[in-house]
């Protein structure tokens, strides 16, 4: 038998070999196992370099596959250097260096094996999210679920988001590469809608499009911050823990300033936050106790922020879908000397999939953080930026969040007046008069029975969450935070009745 023939045969063996042990692999697609075949005969020195592979046809015939498989499998081995296609005269086997075949390093060239790479202090200060514990099982029935601030898209909305996508399709001058600052159309609109439902008024150079809320505070933080060198930052005690965290992977000592019934006061914490170049606060709806900062207390931060030579962080989180309530001027309206960066997200405004928001910057640091920006990304998905133009154009956008508030103030209702009804005066809710979700203190519980009463409500089919995460240093008795915006006002009032039944049977214990 010639070379060529033996080559063929074993290689026809080898590769059935694979294919017979794929069968049990399933989830490789079968070239990149014919591949592995041919990969490992040539590191193992059984095929020689300079040997030509048969045809991809006799192959894909050998082997029972389509030759598509087999040219796949061939142009995966030629893009890693195995193999060298010439044309017109076939397949080879490519020359190697030593150091890459089964065999490894000559001995002489043998060292220990290295540990771990060595990490940034930031790598090592940064965490991710914990995930929710599963909880014991539930008795019978479905859950309810209290506990993820899930978010259903409206089916108007999405027939208007395709309709414009496809129109933009259809155009000539379809968007190819974003733009650093965010297509123009986008900010816009954004400027357009803002100055008429908001009473903001700004200039689209200002805005700047981020790929949602935790970008632009990755972005704040790098802009304002020196890593690592501890100075000092401001944020409200309760907040999303997400906010915390962010400057505490830069380095920053976090100062948790409390949260009243009309928001951050900074009268009371002016001591403990002297020297602070940072302030984060969510003056028109406060996350997660709701409440909404009165203008004075607005004006206030303001005065204080000048005269401190700091800058304010206007969090503006889901104050869009408030009940029939009007907010005090924003931070960014009421700002004279250009110390407020105001942030938004469209994602809970329009549906949950769009990875989009914006930031209004002063003109002073607008280069700068465009400067830090180019370093992390060249600009957030063009297409979707031009189709969520044109839905704020339309007014589609302002109707989607009008549509939205309209179905959240009765299940607002819905659940909170089922608490009400069984537990009255042993339950305190704050802040409800925006958002999708409820912020409950339970006075009578103390902080060691949450556990026992979130594996009390599963039982009865209810998801809860405890509010403790969001806590620097959490209340002396229970939090939650129920989040009911995904959720049929009969199944609010079901969970409402099921929730208030654990809690009076802990209160019994």
């Amino acid at each position: 038998m010639t070379g060529r023939g033996l080559f063929r045969c074993n290689h026809f063996a080898s590769v059935r070999g694979v294919r017979m042990a794929g069968r049990r692999r399933d989830d490789e697609p079968m070239y990149v196992r014919i591949a592995e075949s041919i990969r490992c005969d040539i590191d193992s020195g059984r095929f020689r370099v300079g040997e030509c592979l048969p045809g991809s046809r006799s192959m894909a015939v050998s082997l029972g596959v389509s030759r598509t498989v087999v040219l796949m499998a061939y142009d995966q081995l030629e893009s890693e250097g195995y193999l060298d296609s010439r044309s017109g005269s076939g397949t080879y086997v490519s020359a190697r260096p030593v150091s890459v075949f089964a065999g490894g390093a000559p001995a002489a060239e043998c060292v220990a094996v290295p540990g771990e790479p060595r990490l940034s202090r930031l790598a090592r200060r940064a965490v991710l999210p914990a995930l929710a514990d599963a909880g014991p099982p539930v008795l019978s029935g479905e859950v309810i679920d209290l506990a993820q601030p899930r978010v259903k898209s409206d089916p108007r909305s999405l027939k208007a988001w395709k309709q414009n996508l496809m129109a933009l399709l259809r155009r000539r001058d379809v968007p190819d590469f974003p733009e650093l600052q965010g297509a123009l159309a986008l900010r816009k609109a954004v400027a357009g809608y803002l100055g008429i439902e908001r009473a903001i008024e700004v200039d689209p150079d200002d805005i700047l499009i981020v790929s949602g809320a935790q970008q632009a505070r990755d972005l704040i933080a790098r802009v304002l911050l020196d890593e690592g060198e501890g100075e000092g930052v401001g944020v409200e005690e309760p907040c999303h823990w997400s906010v915390r965290h962010t400057f505490e992977a830069m380095g920053a000592r976090v100062v948790p300033c409390r949260v009243d019934a009309h928001g951050l006061d900074i009268e009371g914490h002016a001591s403990a936050l002297d020297g602070v170049r940072l302030v984060n606060v969510a003056p028109s709806f406060q996350f997660p106790t709701g409440v909404v900062m009165p203008e004075q207390r607005r004006r206030t931060l303001l005065q204080w922020a000048y005269a401190h030579d700091a800058c304010l962080v206007e969090d503006d989180f889901d104050c869009e879908h408030r009940f029939g309530v009007r907010t005090s001027p924003s931070l960014w309206s009421l700002d004279r000397h250009g110390r407020v960066i105001h942030v938004s997200s469209f994602a809970r405004s329009l549906f949950p999939a769009l990875q989009l928001g914006y930031m209004l910057l002063p003109r002073s640091l607008r280069e700068r953080f465009l400067a830090v920006k180019w370093l992390a990304d060249r600009g957030s998905i063009s297409m979707q930026q031009h189709v969520l133009a044109a839905c704020i154009t339309s007014g589609q956008y302002l109707r989607d969040l009008r549509r939205t508030a309209h179905r959240l103030a009765p299940r607002h209702r819905a659940l909170h007046d089922a608490l009400q009804a069984r537990l009255g005066d042993t339950m305190r809710v704050t802040g409800s008069v925006a958002g999708g979700s409820l912020f409950v203190h339970l006075p009578r519980l103390p902080r060691s029975a949450t556990g026992a009463l979130m594996a009390g409500a599963l039982e009865r089919g209810v998801r809860i969450r405890s509010a403790e995460r969001f806590h620097r240093m959490p209340p002396d008795h229970v939090t939650l935070v129920l989040s009911y915006a995904g959720i049929s006002e009969a199944n609010l009032r079901r969970a409402g009745a099921r929730l208030a039944e654990a809690c009076l049977a802990m209160a019994e214990r």
